[in-house]
């Protein structure tokens, strides 16, 4: 392409649509359910085409509805194409909106495709610019000259490749010119282009190399070879193919000149193209961002500002002044300025908050300052950096060498906040309160009277969207463009600390979250109530909050020297394994490198590969394909091993002690509320509820794990806790008689479906029936079940008709609830948390099939995980108020179980007490089982 051509890039709408909507997750939708994963791939494309290649000129080409001429000359054509689901086509509407909120031109004429507007437009341009083909099949790569290109995308959506003359021949072997006689031979069945019957990809490619094109196959074929171009005539043509071939390309001759028609792209369709109409520049961005809104493409936003060419009052650079200049945002700086500030707050019933810190680590951090809201539009920034001092430890032994330690002094402001902040009748809000709180907390403040957190009702709202941080929210629910933390930061070289920002800009950054969380509030309350979820946001996640805080800043002690010599022994043991596998292999190699542990499995030591899957780059070696190949070489069970310890220690051994808190010399976990659509807690920073228990070096882990002098870990643990659930759910009789009989209920399934006796009951069969129970419970059918259980298919099948034979009702149940769900689009907890399930009404029976497994799934995890919050609750009043503060502390939460350090002098009684309010925290049909262990580490109680 030349270097001063303008360049135009033509779309290829529906390629790309199609190629989107299949490449990119369903679950990409609005909190209303509307199907967005098409435009957001469309979206995301063009604007990284835009980005690339900084283009001129724009235009869209779009099939019309309804036949075209393809079909007057072949009445089969595309007939094979099954029909596009209803939530691919719902989604061309929005790609216009778009197209037209970027200036694009969109082009569309009946009895034509998309392909043939293509065509025209390029055809039309030819020798003014150079033209973009961008698309999302190869249709187009016969219209590749010196002026055009196809941009297409690979591997799902991720990668673009760029075709050219040479990239094509490269890819394919044949040129551009010679593509649709490969089409006239191979065919396309995606259209139903017959091509030419017994015909392969690698067989039409070598018929069009030998022979340039079709007209020459068929001079040559009929004996006409006068007719052959003469540098064809060099090749050796006698033995091209087969004798049956050369029969297949004679009788189907009528099929192949047809197929190239149909193959063929027009260039000369009746348009009216102006190149001018589509330049590129005029950006709507109102519009856009009126549209990212209503579709929920926070994301894009950034990248489409990238693209405006001129200053916009929506541009970052003036994000500060469009604030100063639409709301009310006061920086407090002065005692006078304070003063003030605090009259009025003293007469506040509620207000929103947000403090501003050096770092993420609410322990370790700097308080900045604190911004305070409760009027639309208004909001207060207060300066609180403590001051630097320094102070000087004299070394009893080195007189003239005083070590200096530098700390920072509370700001003195913060005693007049704390009979405000620690008022439990002044209700209070923040975006992730939790965070907010331990910020305060660490400054010697406690907040009381929480009464709502913008981020958990976001989530109780819509726990099925990934995304609940501030700029999203306030995005999707306000259709505002918050000042984003990297655009406040910079980035690269350039990026700042919080300490580092002018104060003005950073208080301008914390009186807009103030204001817009005090916005959120008074919206999302409204909606919290409307829809029922009241109760469960106020009896269950507010009060979690505190008791997530305390927890987390507790933290849990780490037995640091225990694990350094635990490591060193590991290290050791590793490096042994390494060396057997090299022996095994015959040569040195990178264990954790794939594509050299494919060359030693699969070439040198040629094991089978049979019935192992295969990826872009070869077979795999994934721990599932290792696993089938276990048996066939000794290597296999040291790669496995190798893999294991390796994990252990990058993940556990030499990553804990380096999140050991300097001040606290304690480990402490954050708990995430708004992460599993379920309602279940997720633990990251490390992620405690993943600490390793099946293996001895795991268990050795959890060694490390260890209680203060003085002090013991008592455990807790729901047993069974989802399998009663659903006995409860279902009221299934026989379930419900195994529990209060307190027969083990993996037994009581392994007798009924194997029609024997209780007593009769042996090992393999318990192992079975408990992975049929929890199977069940998660939607798994016979395919899932028989790779789970490690046996067949038709015994798997054979497994899941017993158990809904001997547990009717569950039958029933799970059958009812996905009913509801259909009439619903969603599911609900015992405790009213509901998960949205648009999908459960999906076409596509891949969706469709996956949303039912989550409608079955969710009541009965949900609930379960409903459950121990409560429990959490409950216990956490009681021991508030039973037991001193350093007696007993609530550890650590890891799904049904729940772990505390106590000290030794309260133990007994405190068991026996937490046991009893455990098990009478939820009343069931059947009866709730707690157990619990105790120890001097974590494990002592496995």
């Amino acid at each position: 392409m030349s270097k001063h051509k303008e360049k135009l890039i033509i779309i290829d709408g529906n390629a790309l649509i199609h190629r989107s909507f299949h490449a990119l997750p369903p679950s990409i939708q609005t909190k209303k359910g509307e199907p967005t994963n098409a435009v957001y791939g469309f979206t995301s494309v063009l604007i990284k085409a835009i980005k690339d290649f900084s283009p001129e000129y724009i235009v869209l080409t779009l099939d019309k509805k309804g036949p075209t001429f393809r079909h007057e000359e072949f009445s089969e054509y595309k007939a094979k194409r099954e029909k596009a689901p209803d939530e691919l086509y719902s989604q061309f509407p929005r790609v216009k909106e778009i197209a037209k909120a970027f200036g694009v031109p969109i082009f569309e004429k009946s009895g034509y495709e998309a392909d043939d507007l293509i065509g025209t437009i390029s055809k039309t341009t030819d020798g003014t610019i150079d033209k973009i083909i961008l698309t999302g099949d190869m249709d187009t790569l016969q219209l590749i000259d010196d002026s055009t290109k196809v941009y297409t995308m690979s591997r799902g959506m991720s990668d673009s490749v760029i075709y050219d003359e040479t990239a094509v021949k490269e890819k394919y072997g044949i040129g551009v010119e010679q593509v649709i006689d490969y089409k006239a031979l191979r065919g396309d069945p995606s259209d139903n282009i017959p091509g030419v019957r017994g015909v392969g990809e690698k067989t039409a490619v070598e018929i069009i190399q030998k022979f340039g094109n079709l007209d020459n196959l068929y001079n040559y074929l009929e004996g006409k070879k006068e007719k052959i171009d003469k540098s064809i005539l060099k090749n050796d043509l006698d033995n091209v193919f087969t004798e049956r071939i050369k029969n297949l390309l004679i009788e189907h001759k009528e099929d192949a000149i047809l197929s190239k028609s149909l193959a063929t792209i027009k260039l000369d369709v009746d348009i009216k193209f102006d190149l001018e109409k589509a330049r590129f520049g005029n950006l709507e961005l109102d519009k856009i961002l009126e549209l990212f809104s209503e579709l929920e493409f926070k994301s894009l936003l950034p990248r489409v500002q990238e693209l405006s060419k001129k200053e916009t009052k929506e541009t970052s650079a003036n994000k500060f002044e469009r604030d100063k200049s639409l709301f009310k945002y006061i920086i407090v700086e002065t005692e006078k300025e304070f003063n003030k500030f605090l009259k009025e707050l003293k007469k506040q019933k509620h207000f929103s908050f947000d403090t501003e810190t050096s770092g993420f680590d609410p322990i370790s951090s700097e308080l900045l300052g604190i911004s305070f809201s409760w009027k639309a539009d208004e909001a207060f920034y207060l300066v609180v950096a403590g001051e630097e001092r320094v102070d000087k430890e004299v070394n009893l032994f080195n007189y003239s060498n005083p070590v200096e330690t530098k700390t920072k002094s509370v700001h003195p402001w913060l005693e007049k906040l704390k009979p405000i902040f620690e008022n439990k009748n002044i209700g209070k809000c923040a975006h992730n309160m939790k965070f907010d709180m331990k910020v305060m907390m660490n400054n010697g403040v406690n907040v009381l009277g929480i009464d709502f957190d913008t981020m958990l009702a976001s989530f109780i709202l819509n726990s099925s969207s990934r995304q609940h941080n501030l700029d999203v929210v306030t995005f999707s629910e306000l259709g505002f463009e918050k000042i984003s933390t990297a655009e406040l930061l910079g980035s690269g070289k350039d990026k700042k600390t919080f300490s580092e920002l002018d104060t003005e800009l950073l208080g301008i950054y914390s009186c807009e979250d103030a204001d817009f969380t005090n916005k959120l509030y008074l919206k999302l309350s409204k909606l919290i109530k409307k829809n029922n979820f009241t109760k469960l946001f106020n009896d269950l996640e507010i009060p979690l909050i505190r008791i997530l805080a305390d927890m987390e800043q507790s933290g849990i002690k780490l037995d640091v020297g225990f694990l350094k010599k635990l490591g060193a022994d590991t290290h050791k043991k590793l490096e042994s394994i390494q060396k057997k596998t090299w022996k095994e292999a015959g040569e040195d190699f990178n264990i954790n490198s794939t594509k050299q542990l494919k060359v030693i499995l699969f070439e040198k030591l040629a094991i089978s590969t049979f019935g192992i899957s295969k990826t872009k780059t070869g077979f795999s070696t994934s721990a599932d394909e290792l696993e089938k190949l276990k048996e066939q070489h000794q290597i296999i069970p040291l790669i496995q091993e190798y893999r294991e310890l390796n994990k252990l220690i990058s993940t556990y051994i030499d990553t804990l002690p380096e999140l050991v808190n300097e001040k606290t010399g304690r480990i402490h976990t954050s708990y995430n509320q708004t992460v599993a659509a379920t309602g279940r807690l997720s633990s990251t920073d490390p992620n405690m509820q993943n600490i390793p228990v099946k293996t001895e070096l795991g268990r050795n882990i959890r060694k490390a794990f260890v209680a203060e002098e003085g002090k013991v870990f008592v455990a807790f643990d729901y047993s069974q806790i989802e399998l009663r659930i659903a006995a409860h759910l279902s009221g299934d009789t026989k379930m419900i008689k195994a529990f209060k009989d307190k027969v083990d209920i993996h037994t009581a399934t392994a007798a009924e479906i194997n029609g024997v006796k209780i007593d009769e009951v042996t090992s393999e069969m318990r192992r079975e029936a408990k992975a049929v129970n929890f199977g069940v419970l998660y939607g798994q059918g016979p395919h899932g079940l028989a790779q789970n259980v490690d046996i067949s298919y038709a015994r798997a099948k054979e497994f899941i008709d017993q158990y809904f034979d001997s547990y009717k009702k569950v039958r029933q149940y799970l059958d009812k609830v996905i009913e509801q769900a259909r009439v619903d689009g969603c599911v609900e907890t015992m405790l009213g948390r509901k998960r949205l399930l648009p999908e459960i009404n999906s076409s596509m029976a891949m969706v469709r099939k996956g949303a039912e497994r989550m409608a079955i799934n969710t009541p009965i995890q949900g609930t379960a995980a409903d459950l121990i919050k409560k429990a959490m609750v409950d216990v956490y009043d009681f021991i508030n108020i039973k037991y001193n503060k350093d007696d007993v502390k609530m550890l650590l939460q890891v799904h049904d179980e729940l772990l505390f350090e106590v000290d030794e002098k309260v133990k007994s009684n405190f068991t026996k007490e937490i046991k009893g309010l455990m098990e009478n925290v939820f009343k069931l049909k059947v009866p709730l089982i707690v157990d619990y262990k105790e120890g001097k580490n974590w494990k002592e109680m496995e």
